[in-house]
């Protein structure tokens, strides 16, 4: 990293550039139903290099290069990376003149993690297929893949900014399956600290989906009361962030202004923040890929337009003030129990194969994997058809859980009651 920054201190004409070494140190333990078939142990550093170059006042040509190793010839990359900047026309922004607001990395960083070798890796894998042998014999444990990971950024630019950050990650990709050997499921679960994993308790919910998929059916057809709950969780408020992120305003495609209210009558308020001090959040991080700074940001508060997400490249090209990209995503609970949604007649909704709100127009649309229909004091399960709405109507006419749960990158209510949503089934 040294030496490619002394090539383009030397590089003249350029308008700015910005060198940042990703460095990842993996241990990976790899098994097939009871075997550990493979342990693998990587130390990769990956560089990006970002040119810019002059063209006029609002104009600058950019390029980007990435590579592994040490390469034959760094006076090569910087031409040929200049060459192809020089191609090109893109609105200018300046990188970070300053640096980061510092703090720790306390949030993201499990010693635990960093400091385990293979021995720890290869026993947390022998103690989950233990703990399956024990507890889940019936559901068959196919593979199982385990990596513990270790990244530390380190990002240098021609402002004199430096800046460094570390974090962990666990990695758990497996699959189980059912007694009947007619269901399966693929799962892949990140977390920043290893105890937050809870593999065990994963399964043993997993095996419970297994278990009533044998017997579910699918849901009727109809509008229904909904809870939309767990993974619909992480993508349920991608409407309001995206419409209240610098590339919407920038774009011109964001509908809201500030004060503007997101939900017309709402029966509950709606607020939601970005955070980037989340304690094991996976969007977790003091500074954003260019070396800005990043922060909490209150998008909406009580249904209404408090601020948008600017990074400090849309807060050049837009010239307004900077506020923070996008980090992890905190929705404030309500105040009705989980379990006093669950009435006669409700659709309890928690596994999807597809879950993707349209970020532009707010419809949206779930592929049903394992739901609940509430119904005459029974729980039946249902699968297959879908679930469908608009964002900002189904909100309107929606109450949030007390419970607060954290996912990945989401804090917020254990699930969301929707009084009607439009459900395709038998």
């Amino acid at each position: 990293m040294k030496s490619l920054i002394a090539v383009l201190s030397k590089t003249a004409g350029l308008r700015g550039w910005q060198v940042s070494r990703l460095g990842k140190r993996s241990t990976e333990v790899y098994a097939v139903h009871n075997e550990t078939e493979t342990i693998r142990c990587n130390h990769v550093n990956t560089y990006t290099l970002r040119v810019q170059t002059p063209v006029d006042d609002a104009l600058m040509g950019e390029s980007t290069m990435r590579f592994q190793g040490k390469p034959s010839s760094l006076e090569e990359i910087v031409r040929s990376t200049i060459a192809r900047a020089r191609l090109v026309k893109n609105p200018a922004y300046r990188f970070p003149a300053d640096g980061h607001a510092g703090g720790d990395d306390a949030n993201i960083l499990d010693a635990t993690v960093s400091d385990a070798g293979i021995d720890e890796a290869v026993g947390y894998v022998e103690a989950i297929q233990q703990y399956r042998r024990n507890k889940l014999a019936r559901y068959p444990l196919n593979s199982l893949e385990l990596f513990f990971e270790e990244f530390d950024y380190d990002i240098h630019n021609s402002f004199g900014v430096k800046t460094a950050s570390q974090s962990t990650r666990v990695i758990c990709d497996y699959v189980l399956t059912s007694p009947d050997n007619r269901h399966e499921i693929m799962g892949i679960k990140k977390r920043r600290f290893l105890a937050d994993l809870a593999l065990e308790q994963q399964l043993e919910n997993d095996a419970a989906v297994l278990s009533d998929l044998e017997t579910a059916v699918l849901p009727p057809t109809g509008e229904y009361p909904v809870v939309l709950a767990g993974e619909a969780l992480d993508n349920l408020f991608d409407f309001f962030v995206a419409q209240l992120d610098g590339h919407a305003l920038f774009n011109r495609y964001s509908i809201f202004q500030h004060g503007d209210a997101v939900l017309k009558n709402p029966k509950e308020h709606l607020t939601i923040r970005s955070r980037a001090d989340l304690r094991g959040g996976m969007r977790s991080y003091r500074f954003d890929e260019l070396g800005f700074a990043t922060g909490a940001v209150t998008m909406i508060e009580n249904s209404e337009v408090k601020n948008f997400l600017v990074d400090g490249r849309y807060a050049d090209l837009l010239k307004i003030p900077r506020t923070s990209a996008l980090m992890n995503i905190e929705v404030e609970c309500g105040k009705t129990p989980y379990a006093d949604f669950l009435s006669d007649g409700v659709l309890e909704l928690s596994k999807f194969s597809t879950f993707q709100p349209n970020t532009i127009s707010g419809a949206f649309s779930g592929e049903i994997r394992l739901g609940y229909l509430h119904k005459n004091g029974r729980r039946i399960p249902v699968k297959g058809g879908s679930v469908s709405g608009s964002t900002q109507t189904a909100f309107a006419s929606a109450f949030k859980a007390s419970e607060a749960v954290q996912h990945a990158s989401y804090f917020g209510p254990k699930g969301v009651f929707f009084e009607r949503l439009t459900v395709a089934g038998a």
